[in-house]
Parts: C-alpha cells; structure tokens; sequence
C-alpha cells in the first residue's frame, strides 16, 4: 500500500469514528432529552390526576359529614369552589394524555365526573364514588406510565453508556492501530534510512536501506542504493585511476630518467645521433605527460563548468592535416592515411579545442593497435553539418563496453593491461564537441578495429 493510501485510509478511518462518535452522542443527547421530557409530562400528569383525586375526596367527604350542604365545610373551603375546580383539574389531566388507553380512562373519567354534578341530590354519593374510582385508575395508569418511562430513561442510560464505551473503544483502538501500523510501516523504515545515511556519510560504503514499508520508502531506499552503488563504483574507479595515473606517470619519468643519466654518465659527450636519440625519447615523454595533465586540468574544467569555447573562422582541412602531420612521425608501425575535400571548409569552432580532440582520437587509434596498420582519418561536408572519422585496425572494443566507454576513468578492459592511460581523453573530447553542438559516436568490431566520428553542426 502507498504512503498516500495509508494515510489516507487512515484518515478516512478517523474521519468515520469521529463522527461515529459524534452522531451516538447526539443521538444519545436526543433520546436522553426525550426521554427527560417523557420523564416531566409523566410527573405533570401523575400530579394532575392526583389533584382531580383529592378534589374529589373532599367533596366525597363533604357528603358524608352530617349537617354539611351548600355551607362551607371547613374555615376555608366551601363545595362551591370545590365543584368549580373539577371540571379545570380535568382539563388539566387531559392535557398530557397520550396514549388511546389513557384517553380511554380520562373519558370515563369525565364522563363519571360529568354524571355526579348533574346527578339528584339523592344520588350524588353513588356517582361521586364512581367518578373517584374512575379518576384513581387515571392516577395509577399515570404512576405506571411514568415508571414506565423512568426504566426507559434507565435502559437509556444504561444503552448510552455502552454505545460510548464502544465508541471510545472503537477510537482508541483505530487510533493504536494506525499508529502501530505508522511506526512499522512509516518510522521503522525511515529510521532505518537514516541510520543508512549516516552510516553511509561516516564512510561505512557498504551501507544499504533494505526492502521495506510502503513504496514511496521502497523507492527511496532503492535511490538511496543507487546512489550508494554508483558512489562506490565512482570510489573504486577513482583509485583505479590514481593507481593509473601513478603507473603511467611513473612510465615516462623514469624514461626522462634514465636518459638523463644516461647523458650524464656519460665520460665523454655522446654522438650527435644518440643524443638526438636521447632528445626525441626525452620530447616523446614530456609530450605524453603534458597529454595526461592537460587531459585532467580539462577534466577538472569540465566539472566546474569553467570549459569555455574561443569560437572563430577556421578551416577544418587544414585542422585535420595539421593533426595528421604531427602524428605521422610517432610511430614507424603505423600508416596515416587523409582524406579531405579539395577546397578548404571553413567553419566556426574553437580550433585548439579541435586540434585537442582530433589528437586524442588519433593518438587512442595509434595506442590501441599496437600491432600497426593504417590510420585513416576522412573529413566530410554536407554544408549543415561536418564529419571526421578516424578509424583504425586495432583490438577493437567488446559490444559491452561501448555504453561506457566515453565515462571518466572507463577504458577498455582488452587492453588496460598493455596500454597505459587513465580513461579521460574520450570523456573530455566527448564534452568539448558537445559544447559546440555536436557529438561524437563509436562503431567498433572486436579484434578488427574501430571507427570514431566528431560530428559537428554548422552554428548559427
């Protein structure tokens, strides 16, 4: 599951039991409160069918002492203000019926009531007796009907009380399990990341992130590994390159060296010959070491962003003749072969930069055939665009090797063993044709030979 999903979910999930939550409680706040108003109408109506009760027993009570009539049968109450209340205190009773039995018994109530005050005075005990007994049913069905209603407010409570236990249950536990799923999905994985990264920073190379949690975290760690993998190959291909660097710098030196003391040995002063020998070796070495260096110092340009192109008129015939002729006398294996059109191709480009990566293309196709053979070096113009091949008869390169070959520090692995070098001269030849526009691309057969291409737009 992604990181989104899950968090989403989880949101969702925290959305829903909040407002589980808030609905049970409102729900619980509403039958609470009608169960409250249930609760009052009950107690009102118990309270007016009680009054209509004892308004009748006084006036029972008032036909049964001797000598009592229409006088009053008391220091404050006479039957006259007591017939007056009845029919108000049933009034008062039909008021908060509700149920259809309960209208039943107030209708026989207030029928009896309505029978005893229009009754003969002879009769008007039996009725008043009858319409007592008639309002006491009205008074126990209200008592009944309010207890009934307090074990529904009890039930009610009780209900509400375990709905929100539940609810609260329910809440801590999505909220536990989201952060238990959260600290093995999400901060387990994380930290593990950053205990990566911090090894990796204090030099622990072999540091990796495993496998794990969501796929966001997933791709971050394999990034991270990537990362990782290509740092460490870059850290191996440094010290391969210094190791190069320190043979083939080695090489040359202890070649100026030995000639040197050979000069200087030497009881008498040599033959013209061997010293012009001792000289052209001498030249050769300091030529190849100012390659290597120059081939660095424009690396470390490169990196920085400092490569900066002088670009002016120039004609490339001339260009590729002139790297043609300086490198025909550096070997005696080797036959350099020119093709170029007729009439000049002027062009405008950064002719030293030029004249650099034709030299490394030639000097690569004289290096990598050491057995000799022809060096062919073609110059062709279509008016857009203009081509120099060079191609050789060499070892050739392994189909597996040509996505690398123009990477710092990449050489190929046929011939690292018998050829000296460090891997820059294809790299930064590559990046100075692209900075005017172009490229340059490979073709190569294992054990015949390879053929490289500066392609170069017309600017402008």
């Amino acid at each position: 599951m992604r990181l989104r999903t899950f968090l989403t979910l989880g949101a969702v999930l925290l959305a829903v039991l909040g407002l589980g939550s808030a609905g049970g409680l409102f729900w619980m706040t509403t039958l609470l409160q009608r169960q409250t108003t249930s609760l009052i109408d009950a107690a009102e109506r118990v309270r007016a069918a009680a009054e209509l009760e004892i308004t009748l027993l006084l006036l029972q009570y008032a036909h049964e002492v001797e000598g009592i009539g229409p006088a009053d049968i008391g220091p404050s109450i006479g039957v006259d203000a007591l017939l007056r209340e009845v029919p108000e205190r049933l009034a008062h009773v039909e008021l908060y019926t509700e149920t259809e039995v309960e209208r039943g018994l107030v209708a026989a109530s207030r029928r009896s009531v309505e029978a005893y005050l229009h009754a003969p005075e002879s009769d008007r005990r039996l009725r008043l007796a009858q319409a007592v007994d008639a309002t006491r049913a009205v008074m126990d069905s209200s008592i009944a009907r309010a207890r009934a209603a307090r074990d529904e407010a009890t039930a009610v409570r009780r209900t509400g009380r375990l709905i929100g236990t539940l609810l609260a249950a329910a809440v801590l536990g999505g909220v536990v399990l989201f952060l238990a799923i959260a600290q093995t999905r999400i901060y387990r994985p994380l930290v593990a990341i950053r205990r990566a990264l911090s090894a990796f920073k204090s030099g622990r190379r072999e540091s990796r992130v495993a496998r794990a949690g969501p796929p966001e975290l997933q791709e971050i760690g394999a990034e991270f590994n990537d990362m990782a993998e290509t740092v460490s190959s870059q850290d191996a291909r440094q010290l391969q390159f210094l190791a190069g660097v320190a043979h083939d710098l080695r090489t040359p030196l202890n070649a100026l060296k030995l000639s040197a003391q050979m000069l200087l040995r030497a009881k008498t002063a040599p033959p013209p010959e061997k010293v012009r020998d001792s000289l052209v070796r001498i030249s050769n070495q300091v030529d190849r070491l100012e390659r290597m260096v120059g081939d660095l110092l424009d690396r470390t340009r490169i990196e920085a962003g400092n490569l900066e192109l002088r670009l002016e008129e120039c004609d490339l015939r001339g260009l590729v003749e002139e790297v043609v002729e300086l490198h025909r006398p550096s070997s005696e294996h080797h036959r350099l072969e020119c093709s170029v059109p007729d009439a000049p191709v002027p062009w405008r480009c950064d002719s030293t930069r030029l004249s650099q990566v034709l030299t490394n293309l030639v000097s690569n196709a004289i290096k990598y055939s050491p057995q000799g053979g022809v060096v062919a070096l073609r110059l062709e113009s279509t008016g857009r665009e203009a081509v120099v091949s060079v191609t050789d008869q060499g070892v050739g390169i392994p189909p597996g090797e040509l996505g690398t070959l123009f990477e710092p520090f990449q050489r190929s692995r046929a011939a690292t063993k018998d050829i000296p070098g460090v891997g820059l001269g294809l790299s930064v030849s590559r990046r100075i044709a692209r900075a005017h526009g172009g490229d340059i691309e490979v073709e190569s057969v294992l054990g015949t030979g390879s053929t490289f291409r500066l392609r170069l737009p017309r600017s402008g």
